[in-house]
């Protein structure tokens, strides 16, 4: 049983990007945190094909960009559903050491780590709409369990 009934309740999509053009970015994101994806648990692949989906769909809405800096490395910009931005720092090993506050509760762990990336701290991530959390804890969720 799919979906199909469902369909034309949700609003109609506007994308700013080809997917062509999303899946560039998306590969550069990948390939930016040496990522194989040829070695995941088939377990988990459910799981990362969601995680994959969402920060496609985001990067073709014009809701995540990548922007290389000399010094800072990688950053990822997402535009949040009033115009504002929040940009996330490259992650660090330490980033993922920090995590140990947040004990194994996997949503507290994605805005613990998001808090971190942002500079702003978890309180922000959780106060996020959500639409626009969804885009984050699908970052998250790639750098969780794919970096």
């Amino acid at each position: 049983m799919g979906l199909e009934k469902w369909a034309g309740l949700a609003p109609e999509k506007k994308f700013i990007l080809s997917e062509e053009s999303a899946r560039a970015e998306l590969g550069k994101l990948i390939a930016y945190y040496d990522t194989d994806l040829d070695d995941v648990d088939p377990a988990q692949e459910p799981a990362i094909n969601q995680i994959m989906s969402r920060l496609l769909t985001a990067f073709r809405a014009g809701k995540l960009e990548l922007k290389e800096d000399a010094e800072k490395g990688l950053l990822i910009i997402q535009t949040l559903k009033k115009g504002d931005t929040m940009t996330f720092r490259e992650l660090r090993g330490s980033d993922k050491t920090r995590l140990e506050t947040a004990g194994n509760d996997p949503t507290k762990r994605m805005h613990v780590l998001m808090g971190l990336l942002c500079g702003y701290g978890p309180d922000i991530i959780g106060k996020l709409p959500s639409g626009d959390l969804r885009v984050t804890e699908a970052l998250a969720g790639f750098f969780l369990v794919l970096a």
